[in-house]
């Protein structure tokens, strides 16, 4: 097929229904998206399914679409999840998560979209596999064990010793491949369940029988010991609760905390990753006040995910340490960088950057030839690399600072960590990463020592309009929800600057005054006031930088990144909503719905997954960019034939309809490979016909013939 040019027109015209504003999401470049577990899906229902003490239930008509989308087996996730309170905010409800099993090659995207528009879930969404996070080296790199563990000397844990050596009241859980019991450095640190002990019986009525020693998610059983080589699970352990003071082996940061092994990945060859999330609910539920997380994949975001994260942070009050991840660019990993999690990034010895970075990072720790336990022998030791092993010195840290400060929220032990790291950025290899290692390495002693530390963080921005992304030329409110989350301050300031030139603030001073530990600010009455460039290119992303001043010296900053003109225009007249790209595409740009604002009637839930424009000449002659039949490696391919020459964007002066929307694209031959695919079509993925009132959408090509 020749290079044509193409003129994709989209119009809307309606004489009834509501004018909003769109809820689209981010547009710009696509984040890979990792693995799914095939055959499975998992939902929320709507807060008002589920209240008082009995479990949810499951309304006909969903249960209706459940059966004809032939699903084999239904289960509530957490049935003995702790309820939201109002004395928490931001708590929030699991007893309404439920997991769906299809068939092994059941399409999940219709499976989807047929759940969502019953009405009554706020979400369905795959389950997605979150890898290890390892990037080992030589075993042998560090070659004298006299200074193996040089990073105890970095952190300045030796010191933070002689303040506190920890608790073994407090519990770090290790979700991981597992633990060796034997070795010599593990003997004496696991948190056992005497409640519960080996017998067949489920003792204490926690549904899980004989979790004496922890528990395996993986393979759904009591025992979470290594299996064969998979020892990610001991070397991120031994960083965080390496025997300390038995003569042996190495210290952990932790020194006196104990450990809950949870394992998250399969002993059998090949095996998934399996209930990471389920035992982040299941640790907090269990007593860990700590929780390490040392794996994750780029992209992914999920909202079933950052629930788990909120349950166990706010309801349960427990402090989750994450790895940032290992590919040395800047990246968001999850579940490092959602909401309510210690992120942690890895350094070299020197204290330079060493693995992945971004502003979502909260603190950096030493992350190469970190000694640790290793299953070889049970008193084996390796040097490691990667933020896998950063995050349990972390850890470890953060269960001292717990028994330190007894008092202290998971919030405050996060916030304590932040406030007292050393300053890396002084270094000339750092400078190029200001503001993306957080606020700079681990300090143990300082965070155990000092108790005059003061921090004040946003934890609401709220745009109006009320949306993530700008058009240009677009005039745009912020407002923010300030939290003190250490000692009381006075006479605090926050203003607002904008790091990017296509960006500008108008307004951006908040006079906050004082405020007491824990207490909140809004500037809801006077919010900062900004306005996007009418150059702007498309898919920029602006940051914006909160800076905290007080007139008892505390001074912090604290960014917020944005999105500006997004490649993708909504038509949003009336009752009728669609978003569309400048590929020829419309309803939703990537493959589990997060780019676009999808195809809507009446603020309902999306009606299409994805859609877009085909043009054919022959079975074996068609140009389009929708997913098609042939995938990859267990994914579903998209089509590359389009690509675009100019930014989708609504007419100012519609001709023919309320709203219009045009952009300009061409197709480009296929590759060699493909020259006989088959014939496809674009599928409606469960579009839901209804009474649309006169609104009509046109689909107008300028192209005269295709060759």
């Amino acid at each position: 097929m020749k290079p044509r040019l193409l003129a994709f027109i989209f119009l809307l015209s309606t004489s009834l229904g509501l004018t909003r504003t769109a809820t689209a999401q981010l547009g710009g470049a696509q984040t890979p998206e990792p693995a799914t577990q095939p055959g499975t899906l998992v939902f929320k229902l709507k807060s008002a399914a589920v209240s008082g003490a009995q479990p949810p239930g499951i309304a006909p008509q969903l249960a209706a679409a459940l059966r004809a989308l032939g699903a084999t087996r239904v289960e509530q996730k957490f049935p003995r999840a702790v309820p939201p309170t109002a004395y928490q905010p931001g708590s929030v409800e699991l007893r309404g998560v439920y997991q769906v099993w299809f068939a092994p090659s059941a399409p999940l995207q219709k499976a989807r979209f047929t759940l969502l528009q019953t009405g009554t879930l706020e979400y369905a969404e795959p389950l997605y596999d979150r890898g290890l996070l390892r990037q080992p080296n030589d075993p042998f790199a560090d070659s004298t064990r006299s200074d193996g563990q040089f990073y105890l000397k970095n952190i300045r844990a030796y010191r933070a010793w002689d303040v506190t050596q920890g608790d073994t009241s407090v519990v770090i859980g290790v979700l991981d491949t597992g633990i060796v019991f034997s070795h010599e450095d593990m003997q004496g640190q696991i948190k056992y369940n005497y409640a519960d002990p080996i017998d067949g019986i489920d003792n204490d009525g926690d549904g899980y029988i004989d979790n004496f020693r922890g528990w395996d998610f993986a393979d759904q059983d009591n025992n979470p010991s290594i299996s064969g080589t998979r020892d990610h699970g001991l070397l991120v352990a031994g960083p965080a609760t390496g025997r300390a003071d038995n003569k042996r082996g190495i210290a952990g940061v932790g020194f006196k905390s104990k450990l809950m092994p949870i394992k998250v990945f399969s002993n059998r060859p090949g095996g998934p990753f399996g209930g990471g999330f389920e035992a982040i609910v299941y640790a907090a539920d269990h007593g860990c006040r700590v929780i390490n997380v040392s794996w994750g994949s780029v992209g992914g975001r999920s909202q079933y995910e950052q629930d788990v994260i909120n349950y166990a942070a706010i309801n349960r009050d427990a402090v989750i340490v994450a790895a940032a991840g290992n590919d040395g660019r800047e990246l968001d990993y999850y579940p490092a960088s959602y909401e309510n999690v210690v992120s942690v990034a890895a350094l070299t010895a020197q204290d330079t950057q060493d693995a992945t970075y971004s502003y979502h990072v909260t603190l950096s720790a030493p992350g190469r030839d970190i000694l640790t336990t290793r299953y070889v022998t049970d008193s084996a030791y390796a040097a490691v690399r990667g933020s896998s092993f950063a995050a349990p010195i972390v850890a470890g840290a953060a269960a001292l600072v717990r028994a330190r400060f007894p008092q202290y929220s998971a919030v405050q032990v996060a916030a304590q960590l932040r406030q007292t790291t050393d300053d890396i950025y002084g270094l000339a290899a750092n400078a190029p990463f200001r503001g993306k290692l957080g606020t700079g390495r681990l300090n143990v002693h300082r965070a155990v020592a000092l108790t005059d530390r003061r921090q004040v963080r946003v934890v609401a921005s709220r745009f109006a309009p009320q949306r993530t992304y700008f058009r240009p030329g677009e005039a745009v409110r912020l407002t923010t929800e300030l939290q003190n989350q250490l000692r009381a301050i006075s006479g605090l300031t926050v203003t607002l600057t904008s790091l990017s030139p296509y960006l500008s603030v108008q307004s951006g001073t908040f006079a906050v005054g004082s405020l007491v530990t824990l207490g909140r600010a809004t500037n809801t009455a006077s919010p900062f006031l900004l306005t996007v460039a009418a150059s702007v290119p498309p898919n920029t992303r602006a940051t914006l930088r909160y800076n905290f001043t007080s007139t008892d010296g505390y001074t912090d900053e604290q960014l917020l990144e944005v999105v500006l003109n997004p490649d993708y225009v909504v038509l949003d007249a009336g009752n009728l909503h669609v978003s569309l790209n400048s590929r020829g595409n419309l309803a939703f740009d990537d493959a589990y719905s997060t780019v676009g604002a999808g195809v809507t009637y009446q603020e309902g839930p999306s009606l299409l997954a994805e859609g877009g424009l085909l043009v054919g000449t022959s079975p074996t002659r068609v140009a389009d960019r929708i997913h098609n039949d042939q995938s990859s490696g267990g994914r579903w391919r998209i089509d590359e034939d389009f690509q675009a020459l100019s930014q989708v964007a609504l007419r100012a002066q519609p001709v023919r309809a309320t709203q219009e929307a045009e952009a300009n694209f061409v197709n480009l031959p296929p590759p060699a490979s493909w020259a006989h695919r088959p014939w496809g079509c674009a599928s409606g993925n469960g579009l839901r016909p209804g009474p649309m009132r006169r609104t009509a959408i046109t689909l107008c090509s300028n192209t005269s013939s295709l060759t």
